[in-house]
């Protein structure tokens, strides 16, 4: 007797949502943009249509890992996307060797972005102020271009430890007529941290008598973050920052980057988050690594 239609088992293979999916594609552009970063530019119609400012991407490097990149550029008429990579362990190390032509896989975009907040009867421009440092610079590239093209004024805090590892310099000069620079050992722009950087523009626009910036966005070492988080508050500044934790999956399943108690996921929840939401968290105080344990930040 034919089973009835609900117990007929198919043999298709079940369809992946499209985050699951791989699009494996060639490397269109390699280019050094410091000692220790590249840059790579593939062909990704679909994210490049997608993607939001502070969202990222899985990227397969074929028979070595699958590794979290922040988007840093997108280009949607050509559906070109761009993310930059430092080179920290044995992933970044084979992505490094790879050039013009070379197979990756990217699924995405992933996760939560940077939002824009909206001022009702209140005419354009409104103030950005972003702050980047070290290899946080690609989400903040990615918010900068964005907001710019919406109208806004966007102020630029870059920070690193040196003038060669200050990331996407030009970029951002192209972009904003204020680009504020700082590095540790005062090769370029000002010596200090990229927090001392945005007080420097938050103390000028309070003595002018300048309105506030509507919105901070920040993304870089998580102690970076920790203070910009305190500035942010002596100021009332409304702020969202870009986390980075160790992911496997990409999607929530794994539970590798919860940081509290509730269970909330940077690669779904975050990686942006209101600098509200991040108290009574692991924000600035421990992380997992790649084998669960935790490590103090």
């Amino acid at each position: 007797m034919a089973p009835r239609r609900e117990e007929r088992i198919s043999l298709a293979a079940p369809v992946a949502p499209p985050t699951l999916r791989h699009h494996v594609t060639p490397i269109l552009e390699v280019s050094k943009e410091t000692p220790k970063i590249k840059a790579f530019v593939l062909s990704a119609p679909a994210i490049a249509r997608t993607a939001t400012p502070g969202q990222f991407m899985m990227v397969w490097i074929p028979g070595v890992d699958e590794i979290p990149m922040s988007i840093a550029a997108v280009e949607p008429d050509e559906g070109h996307v761009e993310f930059a990579a430092a080179l920290v362990g044995e992933a970044t190390r084979h992505l490094h060797k790879t050039k013009r032509g070379d197979l990756l896989g990217l699924r995405g975009p992933l996760g939560k972005g940077f939002e824009l907040p909206i001022s009702e009867g209140k005419p354009p421009p409104q103030s950005l102020l972003v702050v980047a440092g070290g290899c946080g610079a690609p989400p903040i590239l990615f918010a900068t271009d964005s907001a710019l093209h919406g109208d806004w004024e966007v102020d630029v805090v870059l920070g690193a430890t040196t003038e060669s590892e200050l990331l996407y310099r030009r970029r951002f000069n192209c972009l904003t007529h204020t680009l504020v620079l700082t590095t540790d050992d005062g090769t370029a722009g000002t010596q200090g941290t990229a927090v001392q950087g945005a007080e420097v523009l938050l103390k000028q626009r309070r003595a002018a008598g300048a309105e506030g910036y509507a919105a901070c966005f920040a993304c870089g070492p998580e102690p970076m973050l920790k203070g910009l988080v305190k500035l942010a508050k002596k100021y009332e500044l409304p702020l969202q920052v870009s986390l980075e934790r160790y992911m496997k999956c990409g999607v929530g399943i794994c539970g590798h980057c919860i940081i509290d108690i509730k269970g909330s996921r940077v690669c779904t929840e975050g990686p942006v988050f209101p600098a509200s939401q991040l108290y009574n968290t692991d924000f600035g105080k421990s992380t997992l690594d790649a084998t669960g344990r935790r490590q103090r930040l």
